[in-house]
This record gives C-alpha cells, structure tokens and sequence, in this order.
C-alpha cells in the first residue's frame, strides 16, 4: 500500500469517527478546507507553472446533501470562488473555468463527505491568423 493510499484510509478513519461524534452536523467551511487541501494534493507542473483541479465533486451523506439542499447553488458557488481565492494565493493556473458539483451518495454517513477534484481543460481560445496587407 503506498503512502497516499494510507493516508487516505487514515484521513476516513479519523473522519468518521469525529463525524460521529459532532453534533453540529457538517459545516460548510469543512467542505472549503478539504477542497482547497485537494487542490493542493492533486495539482501538476504547466508549462507556466503549477495547475490546480479546475472541476470538483463534492460527495455528500444524503443527510448532509437534504441539509443543503435550500442553499445548493449558492454553496457550490462560495466553494468555486474559494478554490479561484487558493488558486491566486498559491499562483496555480487552471485549464478551464472552476466548478464544483454536489451528490450524494447512500453509502456515506452523515458528517462523512468525500471530494474528488480533476483538472478539466475548457473551450480553447479562437486561433487568429494575421496575413500582411
């Protein structure tokens, strides 16, 4: 098993244990944190520097997915803005616009969320041609 697969059975051990143990349920700023420490995991060398995951799933309980259900878009939204906020405090660049998608997913227990983030590349710009009068 290698070291990032150990520290990802480690960090949902611990995870699960604090997501039964809270009582305030889930809070958004959790959902921000993980994000941006994904960014962060998940980013690669460009050739203008460091590029960040540009398009992020975050997996939900059905529970905590109920909970934000009323402020969804708004939610994904702040989350897409704090990623473009770490972006620019880090220099990362991204290949196409930043998104954020919110799912559930039966398996997981209330408290307990999951983010996958991939680097998505969006609509390449116009090429121009410029020809001498």
């Amino acid at each position: 098993m290698g070291l990032q697969q150990f520290e990802n059975r480690l960090e949902r051990l611990v995870e699960g244990v604090f997501a039964r143990v809270s009582r305030g349920g889930l809070q958004p700023v959790e959902l921000a944190r993980r994000l941006t420490r994904e960014m962060d995991l998940e980013r690669t060398m460009g050739l203008r520097g460091p590029i960040a995951p540009n398009f992020f799933t975050v997996v939900l309980s059905p529970k905590d997915s109920e909970r934000f259900a009323p402020f969804a878009p708004a939610l994904a939204s702040e989350l897409a803005e704090g990623a473009r906020d770490h972006a620019r405090d880090e220099g990362y660049h991204f290949m196409g616009p930043v998104e954020v998608a919110l799912e559930a997913d039966r398996a997981l227990s209330a408290g307990v969320f999951r983010i996958k983030a991939e680097i998505r590349g969006g609509e390449a710009p116009a090429a121009h041609l410029v020809l001498p009068d």
